[in-house]
């Protein structure tokens, strides 16, 4: 399925046929054609706006089992299609049926613009072990804030609270273990130890120093990259 386009793959869906200036959008696109493009698109989205409910989330269902499938689904994401028809759609689907998991699976995977935890912890909710993409990207959203929050560590500087990253890494716990392929779960399980142990270990520090916290943990033979790389390489 990958070896073309999710945009060829659209033309030449016969659903296009129901959705001519969407198809002409997707054509466009594919081209090059980018202004003539978001014209017709512009086109869609008002005679969209018109139709019913259900026509819409019709739509948006087609939309993305096709996304879903394809690296390239961000084509069709554009700003005016999500926020004209998409993410309207997905808020009052949710609404409406609060146990279908796939609005929020899509709205934390795709178009929830900087705020995906909880629609993706909602999906986990509602479809449990069965929303393995989901369930990866919960863990890898944690790790990447803990990432943040001790980047700079090795600089005696820590951006975020115990507190805070505590439930992260809880937050990973919480569902690492439904994740399916061993080689995943085994990373993010040791995402989750890792960062235990530094933050148990910047805790430990802070009660009794204030300074150069790599020394702290070199005298403690904490094997830390950055301590190996500054102490014990030297």
């Amino acid at each position: 399925m990958q070896s073309t386009t999710i945009l060829r793959v659209i033309i030449q869906d016969e659903r296009s046929t129901h959705d001519p200036h969407f198809r002409q959008y997707c054509v466009q696109k594919e081209q090059g054609l980018r202004k003539e493009a978001l014209k017709v698109l512009d086109s869609f989205i008002e005679e969209m706006k018109k139709n019913d409910f259900e026509t819409q989330r019709v739509f948006v269902e087609w939309v993305f089992e096709w996304i879903e499938q394809f690296e390239d689904g961000h084509q069709l994401l554009v700003y005016p299609l999500v926020n004209g028809i998409i993410q309207p759609v997905l808020q009052k689907w949710m609404n409406i049926d609060p146990l279908d998991v796939r609005p929020y699976r899509w709205q934390g995977l795709f178009v929830h613009q900087g705020e995906a935890l909880p629609y993706l912890l909602k999906a986990v909710e509602l479809g449990g072990g069965e929303e393995q993409r989901v369930i990866v990207q919960i863990c890898e959203t944690y790790v990447s804030a803990l990432w943040y929050s001790f980047h700079h560590i090795h600089e005696d500087l820590y951006l975020s609270t115990f507190e805070m990253d505590q439930e992260r890494i809880q937050g990973i716990q919480d569902v690492v273990m439904l994740i399916q392929d061993e080689r995943t779960r085994t990373y993010y399980q040791k995402q989750a130890d890792y960062y235990t142990q530094l933050l148990s270990d910047w805790i430990k520090f802070q009660q009794t120093e204030t300074n150069d916290f790599m020394k702290w943990c070199a005298e403690r033979e904490k094997s830390y990259e950055w301590v190996e790389t500054f102490y014990y390489r030297q």
